[in-house]
């Protein structure tokens, strides 16, 4: 596969996980016109309204795309965020850069094209695979805890994983791995234009050290692979980069990921 398909799918996949968070609620709103994906979910929070661009060709100064992200949100009264693709979007970054919208992350696109040998894990350790609603449950407390980390409050975390059954569906395809019955792993697979993407990679702190996380990425990718998608997609953070690395996977672009607020961090914490 070359580089311009990879990095067509890759967009399309990310563009399908943001379609596919707004689907997770009821009220979640999914807007697209013109190559541009708009998506409104169940908080204020920046993290949770999302919009990218799908675009095929780079785009040029002048461009009225972020006028048409920003009238969105204002009409909602919510913060939003953009993922920039390095590859194509150099015009939208920089006005984002100029709008002083916040830089939360570089996020390197990284890829594997083949599954992974069977390694051994940790004792103790089992790593499921999740179809019933229960298991969600355990999923989102992994992810909700583990993306402190990253800077996502609790609160906007338990509104997204708010409707667990939502998220089980055959496109989907959700890792945990137990210690002791425990949760303390996670990830997750989304299926979209052939390829598959992982999200939601995460390890609670108490459980971090031992090689947990990898094993989830290992299971979803190996899952990708009997399926028969020719290649895995995720985009990185950065206590995520250097793992994949060491695993094997490549890096192909970049994600920029801005924020623009509504209301201070503090302030929006303070109504939820």
């Amino acid at each position: 596969m070359n580089t311009e398909d990879i990095l067509r799918l890759a967009d399309l996949n990310m563009a399908e996980f943001v379609r596919e968070m707004a689907r997770w609620n009821a009220a979640g709103e999914i807007f697209e016109q013109d190559d541009l994906v708009l998506t409104k979910g169940v908080s204020r929070f920046p993290s949770t309204n999302v919009a990218i661009s799908l675009s095929s060709t780079v785009d040029k100064p002048g461009d009225d795309t972020f006028e048409r992200i920003k009238s969105f949100y204002r009409e909602r009264k919510s913060g939003f965020s953009i993922h920039i693709r390095k590859h194509a979007d150099a015009a939208l970054e920089s006005i984002c850069k100029q709008e002083k919208l916040l830089l939360v992350s570089e996020a390197p696109g990284m890829m594997i094209d083949k599954p992974f040998p069977d390694t051994k894990i940790a004792e103790g350790i089992e790593v499921r695979q999740i179809t019933e609603v229960s298991g969600v449950v355990d999923f989102a407390s992994v992810v909700i805890e583990s993306y402190q980390s990253l800077d996502l409050p609790p609160y906007v975390g338990k509104k997204i994983f708010a409707a667990p059954e939502r998220l089980l569906k055959p496109s989907n395809h959700i890792i945990v791995a137990y210690d002791q019955d425990q949760p303390v792993s996670a990830a997750m697979l989304i299926f979209s234009h052939s390829i598959a993407g992982i999200y939601w990679v995460g390890t609670v702190s108490g459980a971090r050290g031992k090689g947990l996380a990898e094993a989830c990425v290992r299971a979803v990718a190996n899952v990708a692979f009997r399926r028969g998608a020719p290649l895995v997609v995720l985009q990185a953070s950065k206590f995520g980069a250097p793992v994949y690395r060491r695993m094997g996977f490549t890096e192909f672009t970049s994600y920029p990921w801005y924020m623009s607020f509504d209301q201070p961090p503090r302030e929006l914490a303070a109504e939820n």
